[in-house]
């Protein structure tokens, strides 16, 4: 039987993918230091978080081996003497009785079972939250995004990622505060590592020596760059986007073709959405003050420091998309287009054909 058994269950788009690049990519030094990562690989997390919450389209394409992912790291935990990790920020949305379940599996194969939130500011989440729907074929505009996201829009899934304190209840039922840990992603300016840091004294890992370079390219986009991709999933036709394009746009395009291609700037919050965004966290953060959680890092840091200088993506001119379409169709090795809808349309074209 496992000694502890972490779950990580998000927030999104709180460096999840930066602490999943360093804890798989450590794996075998982290096993030895007394804490595995149960499973194959790392998708294998991501598998067992729709099983646990019932992703329907995700779980209803698995093979028959895949289908038992959860079931076999609770009893890899069981067969651990050590501590055991295990995160994907799909478990965030789980109901709560998947909830439950998840968490009364993991207690029948470990001492202790602590649940793990790594949690950031609104004002950089909701820009990251908005490039990632755009990655993945979206087409609505930054300020229609961002006043959905206000009004609570049913089918708004942001706060179903993001609501922290709705995360935490579902997360920490039965659980003793001292075992359910919020991880505060640091203020810009911080050493790069400090969530690294941060999170592996929630673990009681001793990280030293272990490299925290990034292996995989940074492929977050700049607001040029996100709206040139906005516009080119917008000249694709409803009835030809499919999980193949979204995926080759995600996996291929953005990291290869995009990234580098404008000047990059600041995401800004739009004046008329600035009180509701700032009251948002302040709720958030007197929340978790008045909790017992145990908070790793300084609550303040979740209080958006909105960038004066930033732009909106409305904000960026036809010249500006054109240049970096350019720049993009030149990398691809397509012709030069003559004007900007020409540009799009060739983009879209060939997005669709090597989806």
């Amino acid at each position: 039987m496992a000694r502890r058994a972490f779950l990580h269950v998000g927030t999104a788009k709180s460096g999840t993918s930066f602490l999943q690049d360093l804890w798989w990519q450590h794996r075998d030094a982290l096993r030895d230091r007394g804490l595995l990562l149960p499973g194959r690989r790392r998708r294998d997390h991501f598998t067992a978080a729709a099983l646990v919450k019932g992703m329907s389209a995700v779980v209803d394409d698995l093979g028959e081996r895949d289908r038992d992912v959860w079931d076999r790291i609770v009893e890899e935990t069981s067969a651990w003497p050590g501590d055991v990790l295990v995160s994907n920020e799909h478990f965030a949305d789980s109901p709560a009785a998947a909830a439950r379940a998840a968490l009364a599996d993991l207690g029948s194969a470990a001492d202790e079972v602590h649940v793990l939130v790594t949690a950031r500011d609104l004002g950089r989440v909701l820009p990251s939250a908005w490039q990632q729907r755009v990655k993945m074929g979206a087409r609505m505009p930054y300020r229609k995004f961002l006043g959905s996201v206000r009004r609570e829009d049913g089918d708004q899934k942001f706060w179903r990622y993001q609501d922290v304190p709705g995360i935490l209840d579902v997360w920490s039922a039965g659980l003793p505060g001292e075992r359910v840990h919020v991880v505060v992603v640091p203020a810009p300016g911080a050493p790069r590592d400090e969530l690294w840091v941060r999170t592996a004294s929630v673990l009681g890992l001793d990280v030293a020596g272990l490299d925290t370079a990034a292996r995989r390219p940074n492929d977050s986009l700049g607001v040029v760059e996100a709206e040139l991709l906005r516009r080119v999933n917008d000249a694709v036709p409803r009835d030809r986007r499919t999980l193949a394009y979204s995926r080759h746009v995600k996996g291929s395009f953005v990291p290869t073709a995009l990234v580098g291609s404008a000047p990059r700037d600041s995401f800004a919050v739009p004046d008329n959405h600035v009180a509701w965004v700032e009251e948002s966290a302040a709720s958030v953060v007197a929340t978790l003050r008045a909790s017992p959680y145990d908070v790793v890092g300084d609550l303040d840091d979740l209080l958006p420091a909105l960038a004066p200088d930033g732009r909106t993506p409305d904000q960026v001119s036809e010249a500006e998309l054109m240049a970096a379409a350019g720049t993009v169709l030149e990398r691809l090795g397509l012709p030069a287009a003559s004007d900007l809808g020409a540009a799009l349309d060739a983009l879209a074209e060939h997005l669709l054909s090597a989806g």
